[in-house]
């Protein structure tokens, strides 16, 4: 019995995340998907919650959810992978497959084993102090532009962490062949149906559409500016992510005029908004340097979110638990919805 593993975080499932599962199908016997609970990548909560996520893609051919922990699902493509890597070698998965705009697994073994060299580090090291961005500071040091694009940049890192982890899985990558920006003929981006209601009945599914709150980033924002206008620049000092005298500009920040414009005057070539997204995040569940550091010396607890009925056999030896950031970040997101999160394990016939 072969099992592949899709690190994803369906913000929200569309019919591109179904040809991915469709394809994991054909050459796999289980499919488990290791996904992002209630905040996502981008610093932000997601548009559903993780039980119906987890729900969305069940119903679309996956075995088995499991969710990524808060302090890997927030956080930047290394550690994102990391995480999710982690839990793939806990589940003894065979695959991991995932998207990549260039769709080639030996050219991007190829970059991951530069990445790895010393003198490839200090040129992207030296490319950083000039206060360019990671993606640009890479592109220079490597001669080539394979990491400017994101599904590149966490191929990579996934082929780091399988290396990084002695994991014995094999990874796999298909190609993604257009641009995913809804336009007809093509598959709509998770950023498209979030963002055009219009789209979500072209390129969406039933059962999706009708999870999707597009009230909970907005709720969010407003929250996020209070509770960063109650932080001394010490503390700010001390979250994850802030360095070189960022918790100055965060500080200074004008925070009436909302957290758009907050972050458009806080943001620079080396601080972009995703960044900076996540940055306030961890601000906001008080992720320090010390907690984040503590948490990735210790193994990921694995919370199962949703299995099909006839393959609850996956559970065994699953404990079965969220860590307490998670269980935290939770608490924060259902207050922000006013829904009431599912009381026991979901399963789809």
């Amino acid at each position: 019995m072969t099992t592949t593993a899709i690190i994803c975080e369906f913000n929200p499932l569309h019919s591109g995340h179904k040809k991915l599962i469709d394809y994991a199908k054909t050459f796999s016997d289980r499919i488990v998907c290791i996904m992002s609970g209630n905040f996502t990548q981008r610093g932000m909560p997601a548009c559903a919650d993780k039980y119906s996520r987890a729900k969305h893609a069940v119903l679309s051919g996956a075995d088995l959810v499991v969710e990524l922990p808060t302090i890997y699902a927030i956080a930047s493509a290394e550690n994102f992978a990391l995480g999710g890597v982690q839990i793939a070698n806990i589940l003894k998965v065979n695959n991991l497959l995932f998207g990549s705009e260039c769709g080639d697994i030996s050219q991007l073994q190829e970059c991951a084993v530069l990445l790895d060299d010393s003198n490839i580090n200090r040129q992207i090291a030296s490319e950083l102090s000039k206060g360019v961005s990671y993606p640009k500071a890479v592109a220079t040091a490597l001669d080539s532009h394979i990491l400017e694009s994101p599904n590149n940049i966490l191929a990579i890192e996934y082929l780091r962490a399988i290396k990084k982890t002695r994991s014995n899985i094999v990874p796999v990558t298909v190609k993604r062949e257009n641009n995913y920006n809804g336009t007809p003929q093509q598959f709509a981006s998770s950023a498209a149906l979030r963002n055009d209601k219009a789209l979500r009945n072209l390129y969406s599914y039933d059962f999706v559409s009708k999870d999707i709150d597009d009230s909970i980033e907005l709720q969010y924002k407003g929250f996020a500016t209070g509770i960063l206008a109650l932080y001394e620049k010490t503390q700010l000092s001390e979250i994850e992510g802030v360095i070189e005298g960022l918790e100055n500009r965060i500080f200074n920040a004008d925070k009436t005029c909302g957290y758009d414009k907050m972050i458009e005057e806080i943001k620079s070539k080396r601080y972009t908004r995703l960044k900076l997204q996540r940055i306030i995040l961890n601000a906001i569940l008080n992720i320090t340097k010390e907690t984040a550091e503590q948490s990735k010396q210790q193994k990921p607890e694995i919370k199962v979110l949703a299995v099909k009925s006839d393959k609850v056999n996956l559970l065994a030896g699953i404990e079965n638990k969220s860590d307490k950031l998670t269980l935290k970040a939770d608490r924060l997101y259902y207050s922000l919805s006013n829904k009431v999160p599912p009381t026991k394990l979901i399963k789809i016939d």
